[in-house]
C-alpha cells in the first residue's frame, strides 16, 4: 500500500488552492467539518471495522533518553526514536520526513502560510481551516474505515487533530495547529499502539528550536 502521509500530502497541497467544501458537518455547536471537541485521548468515532496489523505487540514506551533531534527551520524540530532514518523520495524531495528502520512508522513535518491558502469568505485563517481541508480530503478517502477529529493540544498549542484508521490497519494521527504566521503540521502513519507509544515525546518536544527541551 502507498504511504498515506505522502499521498496526503500532496492532495492537501492541491486542495489548499481552492476553497473548501462540505463544511455543514456539525460536531458541537458551530459548524464545520474540523474538529469541536475538546479531548486528550482521541477516541474515534468508528465508523467501520479496522485491522490491527500484526507489528503492533512490538510497540514501547520510548524515553525521551532513546531519541534524536531532527527537522529543519521552515517545519520545526522534533524528537524520534534514535533508530530512525530520513524516508527520501527523489520524485518529492522538499517533503521532510523520518521513519522507523522498516520505513512502516513514517513521521512527516510541515508547514502552510496564508499566501499559499484560498480561504472561503468570512473563513479566517488557521489551524482550522487547514485541517478542514485535509479533514474533506480524507473523508472522500475510499480506504478510509473511520475519521476523527477532535480538538486537542500539541506542543502548548491549540491544535486539531484528525485519527484515521484504513483498510490495512494502519493508524494515521495529523495534527494541525497555529503558531506565528504559519500553521505547522506534524503527521504520523503506523500501527496505533506504536504511535500511542511515540505520542508523549512527539507533543512534548515539538518547537522551533533545534535543541531538545531541557537541553
Amino acid at each position: 500500500m502507498k504511504n498515506k502521509i505522502l499521498l496526503g500530502s500532496i492532495t492537501l497541497l492541491s486542495a489548499l488552492m481552492v476553497a473548501a467544501c462540505g463544511n455543514g458537518e456539525k460536531k458541537a455547536t458551530e459548524t464545520t467539518a474540523a474538529p469541536t471537541t475538546e479531548v486528550t485521548t482521541a477516541t474515534p468515532t468508528t465508523t467501520a471495522p479496522t485491522t490491527t496489523a500484526s507489528a503492533s505487540s512490538d510497540a514501547k514506551d520510548v524515553s525521551l533518553g532513546d531519541t534524536q533531534r531532527i527537522g529543519r527551520e521552515d517545519v520545526g524540530y522534533i524528537n524520534v526514536p534514535k533508530d530512525w532514518i530520513v524516508y527520501s523520495s527523489e520524485k518529492y524531495p522538499d517533503l521532510f520526513r523520518y521513519s522507523s528502520p522498516d520505513k512502516y512508522t513514517v513521521l512527516l513535518l510541515r508547514s502552510f502560510s496564508k499566501e499559499q491558502f484560498k480561504l472561503n469568505d468570512g473563513e479566517p485563517w488557521g489551524a482550522k481551516a487547514v485541517a478542514n481541508r485535509m479533514f474533506v480530503k480524507w473523508k472522500d478517502d475510499k480506504q478510509q474505515t473511520s475519521l476523527d477529529a477532535v480538538k486537542t493540544k500539541f506542543a502548548g498549542e491549540e491544535a486539531y487533530l484528525l485519527k484515521v484508521t484504513f483498510t490495512d490497519g494502519k493508524t494515521l494521527y495529523d495534527w494541525f495547529f497555529l503558531k506565528g504566521d504559519l500553521v505547522y503540521r506534524v503527521a504520523i502513519e503506523g500501527t496505533e499502539e506504536t504511535i500511542n507509544s511515540l505520542r508523549p515525546i512527539l507533543q512534548n518536544t515539538w518547537s522551533l528550536d533545534a535543541k531538545t527541551p531541557g537541553q
